[in-house]
């Protein structure tokens, strides 16, 4: 069903809409509280990451759900804890689980991930080995399924076969043939759905599953997106009920495989007049599929979106399902979502975030499983690849690669990192924010790295925060705190690099082409919005699929101390060799000079900015013209970073609330639920938040006097508190008068 956009002003209505739900009820009785999450990792890091020398001690998965924990070897397949039997009768023999087959093909792991996130987890593993008493083995084929709500665990055993099937875990048995499914931990009852949507209760998931309409879509122009459906946003009416004198909770799957713009969408749950209500919609998906493998098992495509929703007693709310697309307010919409890898390889976790559905715009790896870095394929936003008939509104080509923490001790061995984790903060679609926390392999480092991703209509921009803090003392042959441009993820041949700041170029050189050392180290990164640059790329080293595209990181705000002392930033410029002579470059945030040592209690914390822009003129075919003119001269060169750095360099002035961060703005609104504040200048959609919200409805947002449509709301359940986000567009030559407040 495709609804026309809402056309009610942002806010207007907001106190006039009578929402069904029972009159004692508050907003914050159905949302999700500290304990109704969910998290998955390796304990000690993923059991094969891309050279690196250093296996993990175990193949231990953690498996977090509400307050309880489960720690499974994957290995032998058995909780590390607690009785348990996991077993096949066939034939009078029983047969016992022993672990999983060996992998024949490094592609095909048998651990695999289907959904990660807020609230949903499940992994299966395949190839499962059995074996009787004596040690003869089962030739069957068998899977463990081990699914996690925030209030449920549970276990599912399938086979191919007509065998016995038995599982025990915690007191709890349960037989059966060809699938057998165990609640180890049961859930609590679950709250009525009701819907124009098809809505059904899937036992073995725990939850009701509501699936989207499977209808093709329009493409006049047989574009990768539909040029004609790039506002389109889709709603869906969802009723929640709870007639009992007792809370319950709504345990919520929607689900779709056909005619999905799949690369880029957001879900929302929105009251029914379009406003969003901030209950959290964890988006997992997946597109890949290998056909010369035969059909796989939750291989793509299929879009997945759970939800879970605390529900009062005696209680009843209408709400809309909506699915926001390519553009959100004609902004390209961000989302950043979990992406299934099973139908491609490796099967484990992966996030992939969109501006627009046009394809990836960049994407992250925790694990860093496959070419041994953890910032993956990164694409020019609204960029033509350079093939003869391309048209707008597909894929860009790669120019990815980079990394967070990257440490080789004294002895130059790499140190993996392990416990890596993600939070899903916001999925988007006006800034979405993701936090990954891990620490190195024998803790001497723990480290967080929080990534935003603006929608925006010119450029691709990504906000990092980084914090590591040092545990224990730290010695290395090489130590980067970030690096643009991984050793073994770097696609992009640019031959020149640059360094300056808001004021301009401080010094530009084209690094010396060498294998696997330093072509400079220890450079000073100086003054305001210190920025980085790496541009002219040399077309003639391009390989299929890999972008003209220049990079860039801004140095946002730096704060360190290394060896006991405080310390500015500094790079480091390390040399490597792919193939017949191609050269690449990695750029580091290093240490001081002089330093060999870190000590506890050294810490870094910095804000970054890592932006792409075409590096030709003509592949751009967005709507920013200023952006089109700027490349016009300027493009492959370091103005655009610089441009950037200094454009974006934001000094708000507050009126009523609290300044948080001024690019991208925060705002904390006063006693009084109100902030207002001025900007001048600024470069593309500024993202702008308020926190601290007592309620996510019944206020007003004027941007220079006119209300704002679009916007996302988030709940942050450890302040039970709201936030709204919107993007407002920059006025380069004039000021932007932006005003919250509630209605009278």
């Amino acid at each position: 069903m495709n609804h026309p956009p809402f056309t009610v002003t942002l806010f207007t209505l907001l106190s006039v809409v009578v929402l069904q739900t029972a009159a004692q009820t508050a907003p914050a009785d159905w949302m999700p509280r500290t304990e109704d999450g969910v998290q998955l990792w390796w304990v000690d890091g993923a059991p094969k990451v891309f050279n690196s020398s250093l296996p993990p001690k175990s193949e231990t998965l953690a498996f977090q759900f509400g307050s309880e924990k489960l720690l499974f070897d994957t290995q032998h397949v058995r909780p590390l804890t607690g009785e348990w039997d996991c077993a096949i009768v066939s034939a009078g023999r029983r047969y016992s689980c022993t672990g999983h087959a060996a992998p024949k093909d490094e592609f095909f792991q048998p651990v695999r991930f289907v959904e990660c996130g807020r609230f949903f987890q499940r992994v299966v593993i395949e190839d499962l080995k059995f074996a009787d008493a004596e040690g003869r083995e089962w030739a069957g084929h068998a899977r463990l399924e081990i699914t996690t709500w925030p209030d449920r665990l549970a276990f599912r055993l399938e086979c191919d076969g007509s065998e016995t099937l038995e599982l025990r875990h915690g007191g709890k048995t349960s037989t059966g043939s060809k699938s057998v499914l165990l609640e180890a931990v049961s859930a609590a009852s679950t709250a009525v759905v009701e819907s124009e949507l098809p809505v059904e209760f899937d036992a073995a998931l725990g939850c009701h599953r509501l699936a989207l309409p499977e209808q093709p879509w329009s493409n006049a122009s047989r574009t990768y997106y539909p040029e004609e459906h790039l506002d389109r946003v889709d709603r869906h009416r969802v009723t929640l009920r709870n007639d009992a004198d007792t809370p319950t909770v709504a345990r919520l799957m929607f689900t779709q495989q056909k005619h999905l713009t799949i690369t880029g969408f957001q879900p929302m749950l929105c009251d029914p007049d379009g406003t969003p209500t901030g209950l959290p919609v964890q988006l997992s998906k997946n597109w890949h599929q290998r056909p010369e493998k035969g059909v796989l098992q939750h291989e793509g495509p299929w879009f997945h979106g759970f939800a879970y929703v605390r529900v009062p007693p005696k209680s009843k709310r209408d709400l809309v399902f909506q699915m926001v697309h390519a553009r959100y307010g004609g902004v390209c919409a961000a989302s950043h979502a979990q992406l299934s890898l099973i139908g491609w390889g490796h099967n484990q976790f992966w996030d992939q975030a969109a501006v627009g559905s046009f394809g990836e715009s960049i994407c992250f790896e925790p694990g860093r499983v496959q070419r041994r870095c953890f910032i993956t394929d990164v694409r020019p936003l609204m960029t033509l690849p350079h093939e003869p008939a391309a048209k707008p509104w597909g894929w860009a080509e790669n120019c990815g690669g980079g990394d967070f923490l990257m440490w080789m001790d004294a002895d130059g061995r790499y140190q993996p990192m392990k416990a890596t984790r993600t939070n899903y903060h916001s999925h988007g679609p006006c800034l979405t924010n993701v936090s990954y926390s891990e620490e190195s392999s024998g803790g001497e480092i723990a480290a967080q790295m929080d990534v935003s991703v603006p929608a925006a209509n010119d450029h691709l921009r990504t906000f990092i925060h980084l914090r590591y803090v040092v545990r224990q003392p730290v010695r290395w042959k090489r130590l980067a705190f970030f690096q643009l441009g991984a050793d073994f993820y770097n696609t992009v041949p640019a031959r020149r690099v640059a360094i300056g700041d808001v004021t301009g170029l401080r010094e530009e050189w084209e690094p010396r082409r060498a294998k696997d050392e330093y072509d400079r180290t220890a450079l000073p990164l100086t003054g305001a919005g210190a920025w980085i640059s790496v541009h002219g790329v040399e077309r003639a080293l391009l390989t299929k699929g890999h972008a003209a595209a220049s990079r860039g990181l801004i140095l946002r705000s730096w704060r360190a101390v290394l060896g006991g002392k405080p310390a500015a930033p500094h790079l480091s410029s390390f040399c490597t060799e792919w193939g017949k002579g191609n050269h690449h470059n990695s750029l580091e945030l290093a240490p001081p000079p002089g330093l060999d040592a870190l000590q506890s209690g050294d810490f870094v914390e910095a804000d970054l900015e890592l932006v792409v822009f075409p590096a030709d003129t003509a592949a751009y075919y967005g709507p920013d013209a200023a952006l089109r003119d700027m490349l016009s001269h300027d493009a492959d060169t370091w103005k655009p970073v610089q441009r950037e750095a200094a454009g974006n360099a934001l000094k708000p002035e507050v009126k009523h609330g609290t300044l948080v961060k001024p690019y991208p703005l925060v705002i904390a609104v006063d006693d009084k639920q109100r902030a207002q504040v001025s900007l001048t200048g600024g470069i593309g959609h500024i993202p702008v938040t308020f926190t601290g919200l007592t309620q996510p409805r019944s206020q007003r947002l004027l941007v220079n006097g006119k209300a704002i449509e679009h916007w996302q709301t988030d709940w942050n359940a450890a302040t039970q508190r709201w936030q709204i986000t919107c993007n407002v567009e920059a006025s380069p030559n004039g000021r932007i008068e932006i005003e919250f407040e509630p209605l009278k």
